[in-house]
């Protein structure tokens, strides 16, 4: 795999309006988008051995890297460049308590865009 990877569920209206937010940023142009329920997105969560129905999460993967949730946001941030990266000091912040930011975003992410 080449590219970078961006794996979002394409059924939620907040994914959808981010992953449509980040193409129209010029440094992200290089990144591939793939829905989690198409077959190439099937292909690629089989290859890294990843169980998308278990929970909802974003998947980047960057030079055979896998990050997701939290970490996957901040890596895409940290690509973006400018001001988004500036994000990325957020690192810092332990991921089981960034996750747990994500994780409630995610479960209520029907609910949230209404």
């Amino acid at each position: 795999m080449k590219h970078s990877v961006v794996i979002y569920d394409h059924k939620c209206a907040i994914c959808t309006a981010t992953v449509a937010f980040l193409k129209k940023r010029e440094r992200l142009s290089c990144l591939v988008y793939v829905p989690y329920d198409k077959a190439e997105g099937k292909e690629i969560l089989k290859t890294y051995s990843l169980d998308f129905s278990a929970e909802q999460y974003i998947v980047f993967i960057k030079e055979q890297k896998v990050f997701v949730k939290s970490g996957a946001v901040l890596e895409i941030l940290k690509e973006a460049g400018g001001l988004w990266s500036a994000l990325y000091v957020f690192i810092i912040v332990p991921a089981p308590l960034r996750d747990f930011v994500y994780n409630f975003i995610a479960k209520n992410r029907y609910i949230l865009k209404r």
